[in-house]
Parts: C-alpha cells; structure tokens; sequence
C-alpha cells in the first residue's frame, strides 16, 4: 500500500474509532438516568397508579423526583412524583384537570418573550407544590427558567439571562 492508502485508512480508522467510544459513552452516562425513570415507570404501574404511561422525566430541584404522566384505568390523566430517594418523602400526585396545561404555561411564560426557542416545559415540585419549569432561549441567546404553578398559572419564580 502506498503511503496516501495508509493515511487515508489511520483517519477513516481514527474517525470511527472517536464515533464508537462516543457513543459508548454517552450512552453509558444516560444509563443511570433511564434506569432510574423505568424504575418510577414500573413502581406507577405495578401499583396501579397508572394503566397507561404517556410521559416521564426527572424533575431536578431542591429534591429529585420522577414524574411520571399518564391515563389511569378510569381514563383520569394524571401526574406521579416519585422522590428520586426512598426516605420520608412521599409520592404525590396530581391531577391534571384540576390545574393549568402544559401549553397554557408556555403561552403564560412566553408572552412577553418574542422570538424565544422554548427548550422544554416539564412539571415538578417545589416547595410551592406542582409548577411547571419552562426554560427557554431568548433573543438575546440567554437561557432563562420561568416557572408557573400548576394550580391556577400564577408566575411564582423567574431566572433570567444566564
């Protein structure tokens, strides 16, 4: 092989070598995380907290918790939060009727934010009780955190411009 075929396959060789172990990386650093939500996905179901399960993510704030969103066997759609460590704390649960909609929080976070590219809404707890955290980039580039109760749209905190 001549010197350019060698070069040309230490690249390709090099470039593939960089992929693979990124990606077994990434995917080794995400397993904790999914880990953790198929554990808050399957105690919601083995409970019969939930028959069907439509969303789950972790919520992070003073305290972790999963929250796990779905229909019940009555067809009721509701939220679970499962503290992300077993002690006192206790799962609470809402249900979503009885408060403001995902999209009604972003409308409510987004009014005065022209030109803003929302990054996520997801539904925690907080000291407050449930909000919704809408975090989202402004047209100034800067993250900023807006976070709605639940129960009725209020604003109860803004962080802005980080």
């Amino acid at each position: 092989m001549t010197l350019k075929k060698w070069l040309l396959f230490i690249i390709i060789f090099a470039i593939s070598l960089t992929s693979i172990l990124s990606l077994l990386i990434y995917f080794q650093a995400k397993a904790p995380f999914n880990n953790a939500n198929e554990t808050a996905e399957s105690y919601v179901l083995k409970n019969n907290l939930l028959s069907e399960i439509d969303n789950s993510y972790m919520y992070n704030s003073v305290n972790t918790f999963h929250t796990v969103i779905g229909t019940t066997s009555k067809g009721e759609q509701k939220a679970f939060f499962v503290p992300e460590e077993k002690s006192e704390k206790v799962i609470q649960e809402i249900n979503l009727k009885d408060g403001i909609s995902k999209s009604e929080a972003i409308k409510v976070a987004l009014k005065d934010e022209q030109e803003s590219d929302l990054l996520h809404a997801k539904l925690g707890v907080e000291e407050v009780g449930p909000v919704w955290e809408i975090t989202y980039i402004n047209k100034d580039n800067k993250l900023n955190y807006v976070y709605i109760l639940f129960n009725n749209g209020d604003w109860w905190k803004k962080i802005s411009n980080l």
